[in-house]
Order: structure tokens, then sequence, then C-alpha cells
């Protein structure tokens, strides 16, 4: 589960001047942590979705931020962090959640410093998905609320059948292109991909019924942008032929790619009715 992790360069030994008392003496996880700190934005989604807020500590900032979350409400309910050694001392954590690959360092620090860390891998697919949610939910003692959260995805993302095949590509401002969690979206959708690769002219040879794109925010325009928005786009595929995946489904690998899939459907069912 990549992108935006909340770790900075902030977890330094320099950090440490007046925290170390504050630090737990052992790395001993407890059976059923209550106050559970995450430090990624992906694993933030997990969490909040797992537990209630009386049982967090602490999510990252970036939990709150619609672009990137599809846990908003619930992240608004609980403290925001950075990163940064005094915030994990102050909250004295009985468990620390974050990823695999981002400030190393910081996470041996963390470990030696006596804190609970468990670190989830990328998810990359729906199967990592599922073993995620059952690694977290067992280290948070919610082993039955994680297998109805991966039985209610799984649900989610069955395919279905469409009454006549509609192609679809994924287009944005990088041209066609694919994710393992945007396919599942729009597998589970009923609908045939064209392609995962290629530009405008790639695009005009496959001639799909319909695009599917992210919602971009207006305040992050790019050059990218003249590729999305090419006049042909627009003209062949003009907005009653666009579906939408909200970015924030498909930028961490959680369970919300099956909330993403059922509200693709909809919106194929408003405009093949």
């Amino acid at each position: 589960m990549k992108v935006r992790p909340a770790w900075l360069a902030l977890l330094s030994p320099a950090l440490l001047g007046g925290c170390t008392a504050s630090v737990p003496a052992a790395s001993v996880p407890v059976a059923r942590p209550m106050r559970v700190m995450s430090l990624n934005q992906c694993t933030d989604q997990l969490v909040l979705a797992l537990l209630p807020p009386s049982r967090i500590a602490s999510v990252t900032w970036l939990s709150r931020d619609p672009r990137y979350s599809a846990q908003v409400a619930a992240a608004r309910r609980v403290a925001a962090n950075h990163g940064s050694v005094e915030e994990v001392a102050r909250a004295r954590p009985d468990l620390i959640v974050t990823d695999t690959f981002s400030n190393p360092g910081g996470r041996a620090m963390l470990r030696r410093l006596g804190y609970p860390v468990l670190e989830l891998a990328d998810s990359g697919d729906v199967a990592g998905i599922r073993r995620n949610v059952g690694v977290l939910a067992a280290a948070l003692g919610e082993r039955a609320r994680g297998e109805a959260m991966i039985a209610r995805m799984d649900a989610q993302l069955a395919p279905v059948r469409s009454a006549r095949p509609i192609t679809v590509a994924a287009w944005g401002r990088d041209g066609m292109s694919d994710s393992p969690f945007l396919s599942a979206i729009v597998a589970a959708a009923g609908l045939t991909s064209v392609g995962s690769r290629g530009g405008i002219e790639a695009l005009l040879r496959a001639k799909p019924d319909f695009l599917v794109r992210g919602v971009a925010d207006p305040r992050e325009g790019s050059l990218g942008d003249n590729v999305s928005g090419h006049p042909l786009v627009r003209r062949f595929w003009p907005a009653a032929k666009r579906l939408t995946v909200a970015q924030s489904a498909t930028i961490c690998g959680t369970p919300a790619i099956g909330d993403a899939a059922v509200d693709l459907r909809r919106q194929v069912a408003a405009v093949t009715s």
C-alpha cells in the first residue's frame, strides 16, 4: 500500500531529546490494543474501518483529504499526526501501524524505543487487500470484523453480466492506464477494458464505448490535462460517455474498491438504461 506516507525526516535522533522518558519499556504487543496510531495514509484507511474512534490514538493528516482518503468522516473524529517522534511519545500508542517501505530508519528507531510496530506490505492487488485486512484485524483483536469486511468486498466485486458487451478505457493525464484495483472495479461492473497503455492514437483505434476517469482536483492542474482533455477526447467521448471512479478508492489497496464497483455499476445502469 503505497503513496504519501506520513513519515518525513522527522523520526531522527536529534528529535529525541526530552522524549525518551515517555517511551515504553518494551516492544510487547497487546492482545487488544486500545491506543492505535497509524503513520501511513493507506494503513489509516484500514485502521479507521476496523476500529471505533475510542481505540485510535491518531491517523495521518492525509486521511482528512477527500482526494486521497475514503475514510474522511471517520478520520475527522480522531486526532491527526504528521509522523513526528514527539507526537508518538505524547500519544503513547500500544500499537503503531505503518508500511514496509517508507523511512526504514524511523521504523527501526520506534522499535528500539520500545513501541510495538506492525508493518503492512504493499497490497498490490485484491488478494493483497484480503491479506492486509486479515493481518491487521488479527493484531487489533478484530478478526470477525475483518472477515466481514473481506466478505462484503468480495460480494461487491463479484462480476455482473451486462445486457450487452460494454467496452471502456481508463483514461487520464497519462493517457490509457490501469491498475489491479481499477481492473477489479471495471470487471465487477460488467465492463471490458480495451487496453491498459497508450496515448490518444491508441484510444482512437480502440474506440471504447465509455471512458473511465478518476476525479481530478481542479486545484492540481498540470500539462497532463492536455492529454486527458484532448479536443478529440471531448469530441468522441463527451460527458455522457464518461464514467468516474474516485481516486480515493484506488490510491490505496483497501476494501473501498468494493464500494467503487457498486458506484460504477450504478453509473453504467444510468447511462445504458
